[in-house]
């Protein structure tokens, strides 16, 4: 059987980068080719070149208003490409990704292809779909929803939908009945050997020229979190699954013999959070002396300096930290677990090994104040990032931060799926759009938006912030000439679009 996974148009539709690709989905593709079948990972945003794309994301929530509207355009020609592209691969079934935030593209993408193709199965996953499935029967033309983990469970749909296996039978299904009842299926247990699991099928990706070879250096060692934080939800659950660093290592070798990949950028939730398992993999990236690159995201109380010497030594030329706020008040009510003298500290020891570092910054929480937005970029000025990444917060359901939200009475907990095609995506659940905090009134909270994401922006395109990541990026220029030119021109568009 043949089946076509659909990433939908998101970033596309802003100007913004998309400096992804679908990794979840080419997992999926690659245990499908596997066991028999034919798949094809199709990423709308990746049909238009990247590199013509920007990375002012502190302007993201103005730019997403561009979303909106081409989200609700019926006559928009992404629509009439995504149908095209899918009688050209005339597929036995359709599966689609679901991110909250680009979840009416996936409603609008549903809908225009049963209508096109009513006969044909489809499919969504994701982890909308894992956190509320029944929300996507409010509409009358969804067939079938996966949760969660679905390497072993969408094998178990294809095995379905050719007849030889009962719907019941397909674990994490949730559909609807004759009687319009919905079911959920059993659960698929986790699966405990992440090294059983292909390497990403990458070769699956239409338009595979427009990924350059730092795209393919997508990579995912772990699963799972083990943190608590308020404003965040976890498909994969608390426990840490790890593949065996033998196992992530013959993936690195294989990317870079096939796509000539210099740069890795690990998308582990705390990619630290086993300091033995990584100092071990660090010792094999050097033993085998690749002469790469790579980066990872953890958090500061996972990481010393011992590690960070050793990460260094192995490659690692960017770490990126979640400091997320400047005031006492709202980083104890994130519940994130650390404490402003560890983030200098870590910092201090980041900037002392001459070690490339990434910050990422939040604001517009509910409790917070004019004052504790401003000491929010008082403190990334302090600490100065070679990069600061400033995002609105998203309120996500089933995390505490939302339930928070839903008692003081700013977010809805439900909402109809209309709701999500007349609101800009970082505006989702609040029940007034403009009170997204409850001791700012809406002209002083646009007030110092624009002030806080000016100054981020500022920071960002100093010449010597530019120049910093520049460095830390140089041996990947040396050998990928065409990586400079994009960079090139993505930090001009910063520039321009701070003046």
């Amino acid at each position: 059987m043949k089946i076509i996974f659909i990433d939908p148009p998101f970033k596309r539709f802003t100007g913004l980068v998309n400096p992804y690709y679908p990794i979840g989905l080419t997992y999926l593709s690659a245990i499908c080719k596997k066991n028999g079948h034919d798949a094809v990972v199709y990423e709308v945003d990746a049909v238009e070149k990247r590199k013509t794309m920007d990375m002012d994301f502190a302007h993201e929530h103005q730019k997403l208003e561009l979303y909106k509207k081409a989200v609700n355009e019926k006559n928009n020609p992404i629509w009439g490409e995504i149908i095209a592209t899918v009688n050209s691969q005339n597929p036995d079934a359709i599966g689609i990704t679901s991110m909250t935030t680009k979840i009416a593209s996936c409603l609008k993408t549903i809908e225009i292809l049963k209508e096109q193709f009513p006969d044909i199965p489809l499919i969504i996953g994701g982890p909308h779909a894992t956190f509320l499935p029944d929300q996507f029967f409010k509409a009358d033309f969804i067939d079938y929803v996966m949760r969660g983990e679905s390497e072993r469970t969408i094998l178990q749909f294809l095995s379905f939908i050719k007849g030889d296996l009962k719907i019941n039978k397909v674990n994490n299904l949730t559909y609807r009945d004759k009687s319009g009842k919905i079911i959920h299926n059993k659960t698929e247990k986790l699966i405990e050997n992440l090294d059983e699991i292909p390497f990403p099928d990458r070769d699956s990706l239409l338009y595979r020229e427009n990924y350059s070879s730092e795209d393919f250096g997508i990579i995912m060692a772990t699963r799972g979190c083990p943190f608590n934080c308020t404003y965040c939800a976890h498909m994969f659950g608390r426990r840490v699954r790890k593949r065996s660093v033998e196992n992530v290592v013959e993936e690195i070798q294989l990317i870079r013999r096939k796509y000539g990949s210099m740069q890795f950028s690990f998308k582990d939730d705390t990619f630290t959070v086993d300091k033995k398992w990584v100092n071990q993999l660090c010792e094999k990236l050097i033993d085998v002396n690749l002469d790469i690159n790579w980066d990872c995201t953890t958090r500061v109380d996972t990481i010393d300096e011992k590690l960070i010497k050793m990460m260094k030594k192995a490659g690692c030329n960017d770490v990126r930290i979640g400091v997320e706020t400047g005031c006492q008040k709202i980083l104890d009510e994130t519940k994130k677990g650390i404490t402003f003298e560890q983030i200098r500290n870590t910092t201090k020891m980041l900037n002392k090994n001459q070690m490339m570092w990434t910050g990422y910054f939040m604001y517009g929480l509910p409790t917070e104040t004019i004052e504790d937005i401003r000491s929010t970029y008082r403190f990334m000025d302090e600490l100065n990032p070679n990069y600061a990444g400033l995002g609105l917060y998203n309120p996500f359901p089933k995390t505490e931060l939302f339930d928070r939200g839903v008692e003081l009475g700013l977010l809805e907990d439900d909402v109809d799926l209309d709701y999500f095609f007349k609101t800009n995506p970082k505006d989702y659940y609040f029940k007034d759009p403009n009170k997204r905090v409850l001791d700012i009134e809406p002209e002083q909270f646009q007030e110092i938006e624009g002030e806080i994401q000016d100054a981020f922006s500022n920071h960002n395109t100093k010449f010597s912030n530019l120049a910093r990541r520049a460095i830390g990026r140089k041996s990947n220029y040396i050998k990928h000439p065409e990586i400079l030119v994009r960079d090139v021109v993505k930090g001009l568009k910063m520039v321009v679009a701070s003046e």
